[in-house]
This record gives structure tokens, C-alpha cells and sequence, in this order.
């Protein structure tokens, strides 16, 4: 694939973007036009870079824009535009969805994670140009938005998931630097001439090195934030913007929590995650194809029929069964075995509240066995109120996942004897909850 090829036939047509922007599009664009709004436009492009790119490229080639060398708010494009251009070209926009043997469900879920970590990285380079005092941040917030897409356009045209890091695979496909594939793709869509001041190989700038690093920082979040590495970019944007390592830091946090909670697609929620991982080796679960899902009501039964046999064959005291409710962002009861009359969680709602310890397990399909040691050190870190409730013995505990959506959490003790966990009986509650979710 040349890659002057490949930008002509990108060119050439029209890019898909998110569903649920295209709902929220054609919802917005219904209306009677003096209640079309172009700042709820304008938020819908900044969410969505598929979305942005289609508004991009109609004023990219624009002579005045091009003398200029300046990037328009996307408000003032869609104004500039004007309400009849706007709606007519908003009206032939297309949802991107998996097509048998064009484009996989697992690769349109990584495209979708990519997008979403541009929309982190945009919030974090926000964030931290307000920190040193710069409230103009627009034009680094749409560079921030554009960086991954050719990585992005790539994983469509290949329909396959990549061996190494993206944007390494991309740049050593082309035989070129990733800024350099990125800087070329600018000039070809074409796209505003301003963006090369951020994402062109010109002289270096604050605000250049800035961007680089938080795409960096949003880029490698799920390799661990951990690493020293990734904590060494957050050191220098310290240095850069005269903060401290912790306030930089907190703007991570944030970006990551904020596009989790407005998430156009649900790979929007993994940066969030990655954040929220215990220090060590993880690999996201690998995506497998599942025919319908079990119903609602085969579901129930499986769960039922699970704790009676945690409670009358593996002969755990303690069953429970929270569900997760998806409105209140909580996990509440729903079955339990052995919790004594009147016991305070019984009734009490388990909020998930960022970097609390069930936020934490429940981040993925996971498990966890925790001796009285582990758990006493889970107690002093989290502090969270669920370890108070449940009193002093060990436990095990597991998400149940259905796909990408958490179904709810399973919880097991022996409370009342404070009789130990065996590694036969931890293995068998594993399996048990395992078999619940459905694998084709």
C-alpha cells in the first residue's frame, strides 16, 4: 500500500463515524431549524473525531484558510457554513458497523478505542494548558482529535488487529516516522493548514511538545501507568507548565473518568480502566465472537442455581450476589445466603466510586482471593465501606461479565466460622461464575 495511493482513495470517499454520534446527529439536525443548535453541533464533532474529520475536510482546502495557517472554532466553521450546508451534509452520514468478512467486530472495537483515547488525550492537553494559564486551547484539543486517525483509517483498510503498537505498525508499514505519515495526511485530506503549526515537522513549540506527550500519555495508558516511562512524560509536562507531578497527574485521572462517563462507544470507557489497574502484567481479555446472548431469564436461573451450589456443595457461609445497576453507576443485592436479619447490607447500595476497590474489580472480568493478610492490606489502602460491613474474615470475590457489559459481582466467605478458602474451593467459585457467561 503506497502510501499516496492510500491517501487518494481515503480521500476519495466519505468516513463512517460512532452510531451513537449519528443518532445524537440526526436527533440534533430533525428540528425545527431556529431550535438547531451549533454549539451541541460543535460538542458532537469535538466527540467524535470520525465526525470531525467529515467537517474538517469541507473547509480543508479553503484559499483563506490555507493563507492564513489558522484552524477555525468548530462553531465558527458550521456557521460559516451555514444552517442549510450544514444539515444537508450532517443528513448523508453513515454509522460504522462491523460487515461480514470486511470489517471485524474486534477491529471496529480497537478503532473505537483509539477514538477514544484521542478524546482523553484532547482533555488532558486542555487541561493542562489551563493549569499554565493558556485558556485558547481549541486548536490543540482538534489536533489532539486527528492524531490517531490515520492509524485509525489504517486499521479499517486492513481489517485486522495489529502485531505490534499501532502507530509503530503504521510507520513501519509506510517506511516513515508516525509524524511524518500523521503531517502528510494533513496536506492530502486536505485538512486546515493550522493544524501543521501542532502536528507538522516545523519548529518545536511548547504547545507542540505538549500535545505530544499527552497523546503519548493517553496512548500507552493500558501498558501501565505504572511504567517509569509514562511517569517520566508527566515529570517533564510538570516542568513545562509549572505544576506539580500530582496535579498533572489528577488531569489524567480526570480526562479518563470524564470521556468514560459520556462514552460514544464503549472502548471509550477503557482508559478509564486501564487507570484503575493494580500494578502488574494484564492483557485484555481477548474478544470472542458470541452468538445472542443468553436470555435475561436463562441468565437468572444460572445465577440462582450458582449459589446454591456455592452454599449447599462447596459449603460457602456466606453467599452474595450483587447486581449492577447502570443508572446509579452501583452494585445492589440481589441474592444472598447467610447475611443475618437486619444486616446493614442487606439495603446498602455499593457505590463504584473511582479508585475504590470494587471500581477497581469491576473494571474487567476478573477474580480475587484474599487471605486474611491481602486483605487487611486491600483494607488500609481503599478504606472502602464494604470491607467494613463485611467483617474481618477472608473472602473471594469475582466480576461476571456479559461481552463488554458488567453484569454484576459474585462474593464468598466463610463469615461466621472464619474457616479458611481452600485453593480447590477458590478454583471451583472461579469456574462456577465462569460458566455463566456464554462462550461460542
Amino acid at each position: 500500500m503506497d502510501l499516496a495511493n492510500w491517501f487518494q482513495s481515503i480521500a476519495e470517499r466519505r468516513w463512517p463515524i460512532l452510531p451513537s454520534t449519528l443518532l445524537e446527529v440526526r436527533d440534533a439536525c430533525s428540528r425545527h431549524n431556529d431550535l438547531i443548535s451549533f454549539t451541541e453541533l460543535a460538542n458532537l464533532c469535538l466527540s467524535d473525531p470520525l465526525l470531525l474529520f467529515d467537517l474538517l475536510r469541507v473547509v480543508g482546502g479553503s484559499r483563506a484558510l490555507q493563507r492564513n495557517e489558522s484552524i477555525p472554532s468548530v462553531e465558527q466553521t458550521l456557521m460559516l457554513m451555514g444552517l442549510e450546508a450544514v444539515v444537508q451534509r450532517f443528513g448523508k452520514l453513515s454509522a460504522m458497523q462491523p460487515v461480514p468478512d470486511k470489517l471485524d467486530a474486534e477491529v471496529v472495537d480497537a478503532v473505537e478505542d483509539w477514538l477514544g483515547r484521542s478524546r482523553v488525550a484532547a482533555l488532558i492537553i486542555k487541561e493542562w494548558l489551563s493549569i499554565s494559564g493558556e485558556h485558547k486551547v481549541e486548536d490543540c484539543f482538534v489536533a489532539a482529535l486527528i492524531y490517531n486517525l490515520p492509524a485509525c483509517l489504517y486499521l479499517i483498510y486492513r481489517n485486522q488487529l495489529p502485531d505490534k503498537p499501532l502507530l509503530q505498525e503504521v510507520a513501519d508499514h509506510f517506511g516513515s516516522d508516525y509524524s511524518k505519515v500523521l503531517e502528510q495526511f494533513v496536506q492530502a485530506m486536505p485538512l486546515p493548514a493550522g493544524l501543521l503549526n501542532l502536528l507538522g515537522s516545523g519548529a518545536p513549540s511548547k504547545r507542540k511538545q505538549l500535545l505530544k506527550l499527552a497523546m503519548a500519555t493517553a496512548n500507552s495508558l493500558e501498558q501501565g501507568w505504572w511504567r517509569s516511562s509514562w511517569n517520566v512524560g508527566l515529570d517533564l509536562v510538570a516542568k513545562l507548565i509549572g505544576a506539580t507531578p500530582q496535579q498533572v497527574y489528577l488531569g489524567v485521572v480526570q480526562a479518563c473518568v470524564t470521556v468514560a462517563r459520556q462514552p460514544r462507544a464503549a472502548a471509550y470507557t477503557y482508559p478509564a480502566r486501564s487507570i484503575l489497574l493494580i500494578e502488574g502484567e494484564y492483557k485484555r481479555p481477548e474478544l470472542k465472537k458470541a452468538a445472542a446472548l443468553t436470555s435475561p431469564d436463562q441468565l437468572e436461573q444460572g445465577i440462582r442455581e450458582s449459589i446454591r451450589h456455592l452454599s449447599n456443595d462447596l459449603k460457602f457461609e456466606r453467599v452474595l450476589f450483587y447486581r449492577y445497576d447502570h443508572d446509579s453507576h452501583s452494585l445492589r443485592l440481589k441474592y444472598q445466603v447467610g447475611l443475618a436479619e437486619g444486616h446493614a447490607l442487606r439495603k446498602l447500595p455499593l457505590e463504584l466510586e473511582p479508585g475504590s476497590f470494587l471500581a477497581l474489580l469491576t473494571s474487567k472480568a476478573q477474580s480475587f482471593h484474599a487471605p486474611e493478610s491481602v486483605r487487611n492490606q486491600l483494607v488500609r489502602k481503599y478504606e472502602d465501606d464494604f470491607f467494613e460491613h463485611i467483617g474481618d474474615s477472608e473472602f473471594a470475590i469475582m466480576s461476571l461479565y456479559l461481552g463488554h457489559r458488567l453484569a454484576g459481582v459474585f462474593y464468598v466467605d466463610n463469615g461466621r466460622s472464619g474457616r479458611d478458602i481452600d485453593d480447590t474451593s477458590y478454583h471451583r467459585f472461579k469456574e462456577l461464575v465462569a460458566r455463566l457467561t456464554p462462550h461460542h
